[in-house]
């Protein structure tokens, strides 16, 4: 059983759309705690810098 250029057109058509809406899903997930400028929070001077493996290898000179 095969299906017809039509059928293959609309199950293709139709796989995008849940493609779609998945990345669209996955972007957006969470969001709402996303950071946004003006938010974010200053570190304290006084406190112990937060060390990171990010961060080796940098330095500021």
């Amino acid at each position: 059983m095969s299906l017809s250029i039509d059928d293959q057109l609309t199950l293709v058509e139709i796989l995008c759309l849940l493609l779609g809406i998945a990345i669209t899903w996955a972007v957006f997930y969470g969001s709402e705690r996303a950071e946004l400028p003006g938010e974010a929070q200053n570190p304290d001077p006084l406190g112990a810098p937060e060390i990171s493996r990010a961060s080796e290898g940098r330095s500021l000179r």
